[in-house]
């Protein structure tokens, strides 16, 4: 029993990963799925971004840890300092935070969670405040697919990325 439950699960993920692949824009499962929203408010929906997003940004770094942490960590001081940029205040602000990106590195959607812990804050402007981010921002990667990353934000961002080595070309650590 515990085998036949195996290979249904995995089937099913197979099954559903070539279904979602082979949509249309217009059919696809997250095709009325807002650009920002809260994590709990579309929930199949959002269970679908995995199967289209089934990348992970580590995965899109080629395994590089200390290269997909920076690129991670650009991002969120990009968020802040457009946060500061229009009068945000996030200093305080703690969520969990899921960002799904293009092949070109533009982000179709964001999904956050606030924490228990994180300051008191208008989730109204937080949604509006990622939406007009995710129309500018372009993040420094592209990859042949989707991918997305799901992780902790604190602002202020105190941490600092490791060094990358640039290489000839100028790109950070090789890639680009």
């Amino acid at each position: 029993m515990k085998y036949q439950m195996t290979i249904v699960f995995f089937a099913s993920l197979l099954l559903g990963n070539t279904l979602f692949g082979q949509l249309s824009v217009d059919q696809s499962p997250i095709k009325d799925l807002p650009q920002v929203f809260q994590i709990g408010e579309h929930e199949q929906k959002f269970e679908d971004l995995s199967f289209v997003y089934n990348t992970s940004l580590l995965a899109a770094c080629e395994d590089n840890m200390d290269l997909a942490y920076a690129k991670w960590l650009d991002m969120l001081q990009n968020l802040e300092n457009f946060a500061h940029s229009n009068g945000v205040d996030l200093n305080g602000v703690k969520m969990w935070l899921n960002v799904f990106w293009d092949e070109n590195g533009g982000i179709d959607h964001m999904a956050y969670y606030l924490k228990p812990q994180s300051k008191n804050v208008d989730q109204r402007y937080i949604t509006a405040l990622f939406k007009e981010f995710s129309l500018t921002y372009q993040f420094p990667l592209t990859y042949p697919g989707k991918f997305s990353n799901y992780g902790l934000a604190r602002f202020p961002v105190f941490a600092k990325p490791k060094p990358m080595p640039v290489t000839v070309q100028g790109e950070i650590g090789g890639q680009k």
